[in-house]
C-alpha cells in the first residue's frame, strides 16, 4: 500500500509540473514562433487602392530579443477606376526582429529584404507578362501574449519594391494576426 502510495503521489507531482520548455518564459534562445496575419495593402502608385494582405511568418529566436523570420506574403491591389483590374504581388523574404520585454506586450520593430513575384490580374485572370523585383521593408508593430505560448499582434509594415512596367509596388501594409511559439 505503501508502494502504491509513493507511486501515485511521484506521478502526480510529475504530471503536476510544467515541462522546462512550457515553464521558460517565451521568446526564449533557440524558441520558434508561428504565425498569421491579415489586413490591408496600400501600394504607392496613384490610381490604386487598398487592397487584401495575408502573410505566414516562421520566426527562429537567437536570442529572447531578436530573431531571423522567413515570411510569405500575398497583397493584391485594386485599380480605383476598374474594380475588375488589380496587381497582384507575392513576397518570399526574410526579417530580422528585435522586440522588447513588456510583460504581456511585447513591441517590436525590424528590417528585411525579399523577392517580390508581380502579377497584373484582370477579372480574376492574369493579365500580361509577369516581374520579379528585389525589394525590401521594414516594420514595427506589438504583440500581446495571451499565454505563455501564445500571442495576438498588430503589424505596420512599409515595403520599398523597385518599380514594374511603370507600375510602383512600393506601399504600406497593416495586419492583425496569430502567432504561436513552441
Amino acid at each position: 500500500m505503501k508502494a502504491h502510495l509513493l507511486w501515485s503521489a511521484l506521478l502526480t507531482l510529475m504530471l503536476g509540473l510544467p515541462s522546462a520548455a512550457w515553464a521558460q518564459r517565451m521568446p526564449h534562445s533557440d524558441a520558434n514562433g508561428l504565425g498569421v496575419e491579415v489586413g490591408v495593402f496600400t501600394p504607392r502608385q496613384s490610381g490604386f487602392g487598398t487592397g487584401l494582405d495575408i502573410d505566414g511568418t516562421l520566426e527562429h529566436y537567437i536570442d529572447a530579443r531578436d530573431s531571423l523570420r522567413a515570411d510569405f506574403g500575398w497583397m493584391q491591389a485594386k485599380q480605383n477606376n476598374d474594380s475588375l483590374k488589380s496587381v497582384r504581388e507575392i513576397r518570399v523574404g526574410g526579417d530580422i526582429v528585435h522586440n522588447w520585454e513588456g510583460g504581456s506586450l511585447h513591441p517590436f520593430v525590424g528590417a528585411g529584404l525579399g523577392v517580390y513575384f508581380l502579377q497584373a490580374r484582370n477579372n480574376g485572370t492574369n493579365n500580361g507578362g509577369s516581374g520579379t523585383n528585389f525589394g525590401g521593408n521594414l516594420l514595427g508593430g506589438l504583440e500581446f501574449f495571451t499565454s505563455k505560448t501564445f500571442a495576438v499582434k498588430a503589424e505596420a509594415r512599409y515595403h520599398i519594391v523597385t518599380k514594374w512596367n511603370g507600375y510602383d509596388p512600393s506601399g504600406f501594409a497593416l495586419t492583425v494576426g496569430l502567432k504561436s511559439y513552441f
